[in-house]
């Protein structure tokens, strides 16, 4: 029941965020929202509750937590396609972020084939580091083709696991999101 302990943790962590970070004020709402896949959507967009998200509460959120997208370093990401938790949509917003900041050079993105949100496989990680420090000490910038060549070549010492998918592109978070009213 890994979706239970999910659901404990997010329960907790939002209820954290709107008494605490946003003054008891929320920054999530959804207004224009329509929820698909029932038995009877319109008899449940017809039924839910909605809520506006608090302009003031959304705004000192994004300052707090919304990075501006000037990182001065290299960065390599991995994501898990079929990741239940922090969808892999997410990693489209991480690149636009980036970009807005000026530093969407300094990005390149990988994806595996897996739906975990944590520990990936054992090969992946050492060669995530080695394709980064290349980057980082002699500018050999990876590519999701470097990586993958290098997570099969780990395999010889560390074992079976790798899952990456080369050409990946993330979709935007409204692909994955329900659309609603944003402040």
């Amino acid at each position: 029941m890994a979706w239970q302990g999910h659901l404990n943790w997010a329960t907790f962590h939002f209820r954290d965020i709107a008494q605490n970070r946003a003054g008891r004020r929320s920054m999530f709402g959804n207004i224009g929202a329509v929820y698909k896949g029932s038995a009877d959507d319109a008899a449940l967009n017809a039924a839910v509750q909605r809520y506006a998200a608090n302009p003031q509460a959304v705004k000192s959120f994004g300052d707090d937590t919304d990075p501006s997208g000037r990182i001065p370093v290299p960065v390599l990401t991995v994501h898990a396609l079929h990741d239940p938790v922090a969808f892999v949509e997410m990693e489209h917003t991480f690149r636009q972020t980036m970009r807005n900041g000026g530093s969407g050079d300094r990005l390149v993105q990988t994806c595996t084939e897996d739906s975990e949100d944590s520990y990936l496989s054992d090969p992946l990680y050492p060669a995530l580091m080695q394709q980064l420090l290349a980057w980082v000490q002699h500018g050999r910038k990876p590519t999701q083709q470097s990586v993958a060549d290098a997570c099969t070549a780990a395999q010889t010492t560390y074992g079976p696991g790798c899952r990456m998918v080369v050409g990946f592109e993330p979709l935007p978070l409204d692909a994955r999101v329900t659309l609603r009213q944003r402040p």
